[in-house]
Order: C-alpha cells, then sequence, then structure tokens
C-alpha cells in the first residue's frame, strides 16, 4: 500500500470527508440564502415592485435553489450522522431534531413546501399592497399532501405567506444547529486528527491546514 493510502486510510482523514460533506452543502445553503435575500430586498425596495416581480427572470430559481439546498444539507447530514450511532453524537442529532424541528410549523412548512414545488408545482410569489413579496394562500389549499402542521401554518397566514420572515426564520433555525454539529465533530475527532498529522509527520506526506487547525481549536472556537 502506498504511503498516501495509509495516511488516507486514517480516521482523521476518513473524519475530515465526512464533515466536508456536511460542510460544502451547508456553505451552498448560505450562498442560496444570500441571493434570494437580496433578490427579495432588491424587488421590495425598488421604485417599481410590481414590474421588477413581473419581469424577473430569478426570484422562482432562487427559491428553488434555497429549498433544494435545504434538503441537500439535511440529507448528508442524516447520512454521516449514520456513522455515529451509538454514540453520544448521535443521540445529540436525534434528540434536537426532535425538539427543534419535528414539531415546529416553519421547518414542517418548509419541508413540504420543497416537495410542493418539485414534484407538485411552481408558485409563483405575488406582492401584497404593502409590497412584501409573498405566497398567496389560496393556491396551497388546492393541495391535498400538506401535513397537519403545515395545514394549521397555512390556515394561520391567512391570504399570504411574507416570504422574507419566512426563510430569514427557517435559516436561522438551521444555522446554529448545523454549526453545533461541526462543532461535536471536531470535539469528537480531536484525537484522530493529531494521529493523522503525526502518521503524514511520519510518511513524509503533505496535508492541508484545516487538520492542523481543526486538531488545536478549543470547544468555544471551533
Amino acid at each position: 500500500m502506498k504511503k498516501e493510502e495509509i495516511v488516507f486510510k486514517s480516521n482523521g482523514w476518513q473524519a475530515i470527508n465526512r464533515m466536508g460533506i456536511i460542510n460544502e452543502n451547508y456553505h451552498t445553503l448560505i450562498l442560496n440564502y444570500r441571493e434570494l435575500m437580496n433578490e427579495i430586498v432588491r424587488i421590495q425596495q425598488a421604485p417599481e415592485p410590481f414590474l421588477l416581480l413581473f419581469n424577473n427572470q430569478n426570484l422562482n430559481r432562487y427559491i428553488f435553489n434555497f429549498l433544494a439546498s435545504t434538503s441537500a444539507l439535511i440529507d448528508s447530514c442524516r447520512s454521516v450522522m449514520n456513522f455515529y450511532k451509538n454514540t453520544e453524537i448521535h443521540e445529540h442529532y436525534t434528540k434536537n431534531i426532535k425538539e427543534q424541528f419535528a414539531n415546529n410549523s416553519i421547518a414542517v412548512f418548509i419541508k413540504d413546501l420543497r416537495n410542493y414545488q418539485m414534484h407538485y408545482k411552481t408558485t409563483f410569489p405575488y406582492l401584497t399592497s404593502d409590497k412584501q413579496i409573498c405566497f398567496e394562500t389560496y393556491e396551497f389549499k388546492q393541495y391535498d399532501r400538506w401535513s397537519k402542521l403545515s395545514k394549521e401554518f397555512i390556515k394561520e397566514q391567512g391570504d399570504f405567506i411574507i416570504l422574507k420572515p419566512l426563510f430569514e426564520t427557517y435559516f436561522k433555525m438551521l444555522e446554529p444547529f448545523y454549526m453545533n454539529i461541526y462543532a461535536e465533530l471536531t470535539q469528537y475527532h480531536k484525537q484522530d486528527f493529531r494521529e493523522t498529522i503525526e502518521l503524514s509527520t511520519k510518511m513524509h506526506v503533505a496535508i492541508p491546514n484545516i487538520y492542523f487547525q481543526l486538531a488545536c481549536c478549543d470547544k468555544n472556537s471551533c
């Protein structure tokens, strides 16, 4: 076996690969979120927001990309967490999913909206009389596959679901959740990172700086 292969098979290297999957999907989510928010603000603050919305070629794509990236992040995290079954990390992950998302109407609605947009039809945004971008709820009421919490959420919103606070609230739920997972994985594998560093030094194999950064960071700074 080549010396590079020995380093690549180490626990620290494999851990970085798993964490990298989550990190890449999280970074994609952030980029899509920023694009979406910037476009919403640009339209709402325009002198003629109605014209800009109805001639807009980007907003639906940004909404779709944001919803798709939330799905990619959730799925990749679930897949990575399967590696840690019977550990405290998996217990914390399962517990936090139940506490923060399972019974949260916004989280459930976003999940159902993703399925609605991807598998049923694209709902085009509108503007309220006070120039806020929204979905009109009457379209959603024609769809019979909403979960109970989503139906309740749609009913509570009245005629419109305002998009900016909806997506902002959901993103602010996801951000600390996945940052905490990354921090827990860093602490869990700290010794593995150090062993990979020692192994790479012994084998004279160059490795990325991320190993040194994660091996040295403390719990509050990772």
